[in-house]
């Protein structure tokens, strides 16, 4: 499937959620309905998001401490930057755009910034997982999918077993690419040459030797997401209980991760007033007014913070798409 049709696919899944979310809306309340958010705690949750992103900053700093010492500046930038390219460009793009800034600004190369993200997209799934393992004793999961929801898990664990496990051949893996006479070949010498960098970064876990705290900053990462997303919901006036808030926290987040227009546009506002009124009797305007906070809080500070960096770097979409993952690539 190309890009054009897997665009064309999720503008259509976008589309369809939009219409589910906001299908026989009634603007008049539903504007009343916004205007009487509670600002304080708006503002109070957008700032614990943008925090959470400090410390995810801090763990990506750790991460990729074996390669290099990165300073904070570089970290900091490039997580918003990444998370302003996911939301204005397709299929996720803002992964790839991160990590071209790493390179950017770093000796890392791309491909070894992107080993990195992917496994901190892994921690991230971990985290994710004992959320879910934690409302479960309270709250049958299965009411928003009992398959998804062992799939994340199940999905989570393995990836992190085995990303962790694997450092331990990493080694003789490499040794035997770089004596590989497939090197002399141009083009399998680019792929093999962005394998051999991208297991650099995406093994870096074990040998930082600092399991406990980068753990304990997705812990905490988690616990931000969710006061942010107990903060945004709260002050639209809905209450609800706190593995409640849970249940809405896992279901964006899965909501996001499906194929849809950038920004998770539709996708995210259906799985909001999909929770709400299905299963904790919402009433819809609220649910509607819920689904256009929560989304907001979640991506106009970030893709401004975001876009803020963006400008002010050196970096344009043109040289990523002339240069991808082509710079500083060696041995």
């Amino acid at each position: 499937m190309n890009r054009t049709i897997k665009l064309f696919v999720g503008i259509i899944i976008s589309a369809f959620g939009l219409y589910y979310a906001f299908k026989q809306v009634n603007f008049g309340e539903l504007w009343i309905s916004i205007k009487n958010v509670n600002i304080i705690l708006i503002l109070l949750a957008v700032f614990i998001l943008v925090l959470s992103n400090v410390i995810r900053a801090w763990r990506w700093q750790i991460l990729v401490k074996p390669i290099k010492d990165v300073s904070f500046d570089p970290a900091f930038s490039s997580i918003m930057i990444g998370y302003f390219g996911n939301s204005v460009l397709p299929f996720r793009m803002g992964e790839f755009l991160r990590a071209y800034v790493v390179a950017n600004k770093t000796s890392l190369t791309a491909s070894t910034a992107f080993g990195t993200i992917v496994i901190e997209r892994i921690l991230d799934f971990v985290g994710l997982s004992a959320v879910i393992l934690l409302i479960m004793t309270v709250y049958p999961l299965k009411s928003i999918g009992g398959f998804i929801i062992i799939g994340v898990i199940v999905f989570s664990l393995t990836a992190f077993i085995f990303i962790f496990l694997f450092s331990e051949v990493k080694s003789t893996l490499l040794v035997k690419i770089e004596k590989s006479s497939l090197l002399r070949i141009g083009l399998l010498r680019k792929i093999l040459l962005f394998v051999k960098n991208f297991l650099d970064g995406a093994t870096t876990i074990r040998a930082t030797n600092k399991l406990g705290i980068i753990l304990l900053y997705t812990v905490i990462i988690w616990i931000m997401y969710y006061c942010s997303t107990y903060l945004a919901t709260i002050a639209t006036g809905i209450e609800l209980e706190w593995f409640e808030i849970g249940v809405l926290l896992i279901s964006t987040t899965l909501a996001i991760s499906v194929p849809a227009a950038p920004g998770y546009v539709g996708t995210y506002h259906a799985a909001v007033v999909y929770i709400l009124t299905n299963l904790f009797d919402v009433g819809r305007i609220d649910a509607q007014a819920a689904a256009i906070i929560l989304h907001a809080v979640g991506t106009i500070p970030i893709v401004i913070i975001g876009a803020g960096y963006f400008l002010n770097s050196s970096v344009n979409f043109k040289d990523i798409k002339d240069q991808g993952f082509s710079q500083n690539e060696e041995i």
